[in-house]
């Protein structure tokens, strides 16, 4: 198989990185999916867990379409400087180190940056997934790293009770 794979029904093509998880689907508008389409970024989700899409131009509301296509959408949780950021938009988290001009964040985290976490793990049903649009990217540095945590697992040795069911 190549490291390339199409999907010619939907028109899309998805490219793995090679790593254990993520790919990048290309030839797509995130704003106008068809049902073949969507589809295909769906099987491609569950084939690669990460998925990127360059290239978008996507409003808050196109965001939040584009979302809800996988399921009900969780409410963003309560940002530290408790304010909802996105007016009308509880499903939106900004991220961001920008100050307005009274110097106030504009969004969460700032310069303190995310240590590593997993999103919303805390709640009793976390959510299946997250979707993240960068606005701006930095020339340098700003990286976000993914886990497997199917590869993880599946690199145990058997005797640490890999592939048992309890």
């Amino acid at each position: 198989m190549s490291s390339a794979a199409t999907s010619a029904r939907a028109g899309l093509e998805v490219v793995p990185t090679g790593a254990a998880l993520g790919a990048e689907v290309r030839g797509i508008d995130l704003r106008r999916l068809g049902e073949a389409e969507f589809a295909g970024i769906l099987k491609a989700w569950h084939a690669h867990a990460v998925l990127l899409f360059r290239g978008q131009s996507l409003t808050p509301d196109d965001l939040i379409d584009f979302s809800r296509r996988f399921g009900a959408l969780d409410h963003a949780p309560v940002q530290e400087h408790g304010q909802s950021i996105v007016a009308g938009r509880p499903e939106l988290y900004i991220v961001s180190n920008v100050l307005d001009d009274a110097g106030k964040p504009i969004g969460s985290l700032g310069n303190g940056e995310a240590v590593w976490h997993t999103d919303m793990s805390y709640l009793p049903r976390p959510p299946k997934a997250s979707m993240l649009y960068a606005l701006e990217i930095p020339p340098m540095g700003g990286d976000t790293h993914f886990a497997s945590m199917y590869a993880a697992y599946e690199s145990l040795p058997r005797r640490c009770g890999r592939g048992r069911r309890g």
